[in-house]
């Protein structure tokens, strides 16, 4: 019987190697610990300048690797040999952007090793997130919460009594890939309208399978249909800035739309903070719920910390478990060694050339 590829596990997220180990005790692993690298949450701290020569040596000889697309990144701007033995990387988040917005991409012809997404777990979390703020945002929970402060009942008397339903609300979705199905789907059973913004119609598209009413390749209509509109869409060439410059007045009641609350759960720069704050300023929308920014973790000096119509999330709408790394991981892991450690099989496999 041939030896098993040995997997490296350099990642932040505490107890992954021991849900590998739980979930298969036969796999072969290399848990690397170094002072390094620390975390929480979506916020990976990381200092490759710092790594021990051990683990430089380890790094350097790791065939497949489980990490975080922004611990790969820093690591190869620093030192673009550091993984010179890869074959296979595993990214422990769904978005794999700071890979893409490297110098060491920038400056690469030719990625000689294959990277894959975390897919297929963040959806159920994510929409939980999602709806719990919608009605958080509508119950005015914030306003009960100082009025239970200062002792006031029904202090806040406007804000605690005057609400919609959900089912009164149609909530556009923009993005509707795994995530932003499970969003439409988790609305869909509250009664809210749901309207999916896409690329392409997809061929299947039965309200059933997608959670989606109705789906459109027009952005305009998609931010003028949406009374909340949650944006669940990756950083590409093609969504950088998608929504700056003026793009969100489309959703103002002047220009037809239902001056909304905008939602982002996706990637930050679908939208600069320039352009965000005057939406808000000049009422093209009603508020903003933010889990993702720009720059992160958000500087002090933004704007949007001080505003009442903001809520500033740090990234925290759907967090990788370490119980779900072995349900991406091993599938693949077994499509590796079936076919001759070939990555030619392997499910959610990141496209360099689409970005995504």
């Amino acid at each position: 019987m041939p030896t098993l590829p040995t997997v490296t596990v350099f990642s932040s997220i505490q107890g992954t190697a021991q849900s590998l180990r739980d979930a298969d005790p036969n796999l072969p692993l290399q848990v690397v610990q170094d002072p390094a690298l620390s975390g929480f949450g979506g916020t990976v701290e990381f200092n490759p300048s710092a790594l021990s020569a051990e683990t430089k040596s380890i790094l350097q000889q790791a065939e497949i690797l489980i990490s975080e697309p922004a611990v790969v990144a820093s690591l190869l701007d620093y030192d673009r040999f550091a993984l010179s033995s890869l074959k296979w990387c595993q990214s422990t988040y769904a978005g794999v952007d700071p890979l893409f917005n490297s110098s060491f991409f920038s400056s690469t012809t030719n990625i000689p090793w294959k990277l894959t997404r975390f897919a297929g777990c963040f959806g159920p979390p994510i929409a939980e997130w999602c709806i719990a703020r919608i009605i958080e945002h509508e119950r005015s929970f914030a306003a009960t919460a100082k009025d239970q402060q200062s002792k006031l009942w029904a202090g806040s008397r406007d804000a605690v009594t005057n609400y919609r339903y959900l089912s009164s609300m149609t909530l556009s979705v923009l993005g509707c890939g795994d995530i932003g199905r499970c969003i439409a789907k988790v609305a869909k059973a509250f009664g809210m309208k749901t309207v999916g913004y896409v690329r392409t119609i997809p061929t299947s598209s039965k309200k059933e399978e997608t959670g989606v009413d109705e789906f459109t390749t027009d952005l305009t209509k998609a931010l003028q249909s949406g009374d909340y509109i949650v944006s669940v869409l990756p950083s590409t060439p093609e969504t950088r800035g998608l929504l700056s410059n003026g793009v969100l007045q489309a959703a103002s009641n002047a220009k037809g739309g239902l001056c909304p609350v905008f939602i982002n759960v996706g990637r930050g720069d679908v939208i600069d903070e320039k352009s965000l704050l005057e939406a808000l300023d000049k009422k093209y929308i009603s508020g903003a719920i933010l889990d993702v920014f720009e720059e992160e973790p958000l500087p002090t000096k933004s704007k949007l910390w001080s505003r009442s119509d903001v809520i500033v999330s740090p990234h925290v709408s759907g967090l990788t478990q370490a119980s779900d790394v072995p349900k991406v991981f091993l599938s693949n892991y077994q499509r590796y060694v079936e076919n001759d450690c070939s990555t030619a099989e392997l499910k959610f496999l990141v496209d360099w050339k689409k970005g995504y």
